[in-house]
């Protein structure tokens, strides 16, 4: 037997494990990248899973967050066969379907976008890992490639019960060395979830104002939902 080959092999094998990023890691560099958020852009996809009907409908879109004050203001824009862009600042989003040629402007309430908020910042090294810490139970799942890029796996339990009925269990999937997940799964109580990947992340990009309000054109019906 080629014993060499044998530990050659064996080494390869084992060589991710050995690189693989700790969770103390992981965190230590989100506590860092919060300090310098202010703003993210990134393409993604979108696959949402309605369990009752054991079916899923997936889109693609792009994404534009940046913190205002101590708010988060954001533009959520899908792509055709349903086009739509979503708006928000702080609690007020605005909901506008272009093939409808109208807008919905509703109060998602405080508590509620602060929840929300705090989902979608998680992925962007928005959030800090003491943040973490006292908000969920976390726990380094193992190391998994999503498609061609090795990453660390990591869960988190929301602690609290209002944040469990939004969501009980939120995986995040982080390139090695990177405080920007490319991955997040979002599973709520009815174990529907969302699993959004993203790409082309670009943290803190130069963009104006505009860039985070929603355009809309001439003629536009609006609703307003109390």
């Amino acid at each position: 037997m080629n014993y060499s080959r044998v530990l050659l092999c064996a080494a390869t094998l084992i060589a991710p494990a050995l690189r693989a990023d700790s969770l103390d890691e992981i965190l230590q560099r989100m506590d860092a990248s919060a300090k310098r958020f202010k703003s993210v852009t990134a393409k993604l996809h979108q696959i949402e899973y309605h369990a009752i009907l054991s079916e899923s409908t997936s889109e693609d879109g792009e994404l534009r967050l940046r913190r205002v004050k101590n708010e988060l203001a954001g533009v959520l824009i899908f792509s055709p066969p349903d086009p739509r862009t979503i708006a928000f600042v702080g609690h007020k989003v605005e909901d506008y379907r272009p093939k409808a040629n109208e807008v919905t402007i509703f109060d998602a309430g405080k508590d509620n976008m602060a929840k929300i908020d705090q989902f979608l910042l998680i992925a962007f090294g928005a959030t800090s890992g003491t943040d973490l810490k006292n908000a969920y139970d976390i726990k380094f799942a193992g190391t998994e490639n999503v498609g061609s890029v090795s990453t660390s796996h990591v869960t988190l339990a929301p602690k609290s019960e209002q944040a469990r009925k939004l969501a009980t269990l939120i995986e995040l999937w982080f390139p090695d060395g990177s405080s920007n997940a490319i991955q997040q799964k979002v599973t709520q109580p009815t174990k529907d979830y969302m699993l959004t990947t993203y790409s082309d992340i670009k943290p803190n990009p130069a963009l104006p104002d505009s860039a985070f309000e929603l355009k809309l054109p001439a003629g536009v019906k609006t609703i307003t939902q109390h």
